[in-house]
């Protein structure tokens, strides 16, 4: 494949490099000239371990020339690779000063030079709101719609500095968020003979997994570090500690936990989460990102509750599951035990349906917890779920029934439904509502 490399920095440099070493013929592009001319020697403008020789290798072999002419660029290549920097504005935000201009001159390098498909897959790092921004872009500078002349992909890398070259070669995944079959068609030549399991998906959705991914990574970092701080004041070896927690590939290091759902609670969870922070206080050890979860945690139900009153006001609400989750009648620190007393408390009516819970049967702490919470809960409860269902208007489902219950269920074309376990079940409902999908 003919590819042009924009922005020749860390991503670019390598990317000039391990695309031509697959068997590419790649032009390298930037605006600063002395990067140019290190490419065009075959030398890396950055320091990253194997990338010297693979570039040499690549110059040796005219799989790879360098130019600072945009068009010449644009009309020599099918393929436009954009790795410019996205630097951070003084608000926090992505500075798209060089994808903006990348994306003009590339838009006018097409409209002015080809009259064949062109491609851009953007490799640097940015939000979907500017991704929708760049495609627009290249439709108004290319005077082609997208799928036309011009494509347009959403392209993240994972690259590693320090192992970037490593990580080229074998990548946790590859993600397209191509605009257009045609771009889809090409991207999945790229990269020959790498294996690594590959995702076409809309450019939002590649946008957000770089986002997700880098904002992971901090967090682990952060995790760990706050368990260090509090095991370094408790007088423990940290690092004994998180070497066993990293052995738990069942739990703590798998995607149990991660998608997206409704609020955690139990009699676990809360209870322990509030003992380490209570340690820490004693310590003297703030840990900042722990409090954040208790407070996180409140706001996802403060949002829930809002989110039903707006669009249900004070008419009737069916619940689906009162307990932290399915198979338990545990509804000790249930975030929708707190659901149902801010509805109630708001005069919204609540009838709930929860297969395994009935007060006569509860005991101990977990009974006290409900009936302090939700004094006439057994007034609420009931054990026909198509009488709950008819009841309602809005239906909160918090636990996932067999297909048979919930065709059993007869929910109308009239329910709201707000899914807070992804049920696939509902999600033909007439106005079904994912609590964030």
């Amino acid at each position: 494949m003919r590819i042009s490399v924009f922005g020749l920095g860390y991503v670019g440099a390598v990317s000039c490099g391990c695309l031509a070493a697959l068997g590419h013929d790649v032009i390298g592009v930037d605006v600063i000239e002395d990067k140019v001319r290190r490419i065009a020697k075959g030398e890396s403008p950055i320091i990253e371990e194997g990338i010297d020789a693979i570039l040499a290798k690549a110059v040796a072999d005219r799989k790879l020339r360098a130019t600072t002419d945009v068009a010449a660029a644009v009309r020599e290549t099918d393929i436009g690779l954009v790795c410019v920097g996205t630097p951070s504005t003084p608000s926090g935000g992505v500075d798209t000063r060089y994808l903006d201009r990348v994306c003009q001159q590339i838009g006018s390098a097409v409209r002015d030079q080809r009259r064949d498909f062109f491609t851009v897959l953007n490799r640097s790092t940015s939000l979907p709101t500017v991704h929708q921004s760049l495609m627009r872009i290249l439709e108004e500078t290319s005077g082609s719609k997208l799928g036309g002349h011009i494509g347009y992909v959403c392209h993240p890398e994972f690259l590693r500095e320090g192992i970037a070259v490593h990580d080229f070669y074998h990548p946790p995944k590859i993600v397209f968020g191509a605009s257009d079959g045609r771009s889809e068609t090409l991207c999945r030549d790229l990269y020959p003979g790498i294996a690594a399991e590959t995702f076409f998906v809309p450019p939002d959705v590649a946008a957000m997994v770089k986002y997700a991914d880098n904002c992971f990574h901090a967090l682990k970092v952060t995790f760990g570090n706050e368990i260090g701080l509090i095991c370094k004041a408790l007088g423990i070896d940290s690092h004994a500690v998180m070497d066993i927690f990293c052995k738990d590939r069942k739990l703590n290091i798998s995607e149990k936990y991660l998608k997206p759902g409704n609020p955690f609670g139990g009699s676990c969870l809360p209870k322990d989460l509030r003992g380490l922070l209570d340690a820490s206080r004693s310590t003297a050890v703030p840990l900042p990102m722990h409090a954040g979860m208790l407070e996180s945690n409140r706001l996802q139900v403060e949002r829930l509750v809002k989110r039903i009153v707006a669009s249900n006001g004070r008419n009737p609400v069916g619940l689906v599951g009162l307990a932290f989750k399915e198979g338990t009648d545990d509804v000790r620190e249930s975030p929708m035990v707190a659901l149902v007393e801010q509805l109630l408390g708001k005069g919204v009516p609540v009838r709930i349906y929860d297969e395994h819970l009935a007060v006569a049967n509860m005991v101990g702490s977990n009974r006290s917890f409900a009936l302090e919470a939700i004094p006439h809960l057994a007034e609420l409860l009931s054990t026909d779920l198509r009488a709950v269902v008819a009841g309602s208007k809005t239906l909160v489902v918090n636990h996932r029934l067999s297909a048979e219950r919930w065709k059993a269920a007869a929910i109308g074309a009239d329910h709201h439904v707000i899914d807070l376990v992804n049920v696939p079940e509902l999600r033909g409902a007439a106005r079904y509502d994912g609590l964030y999908w």
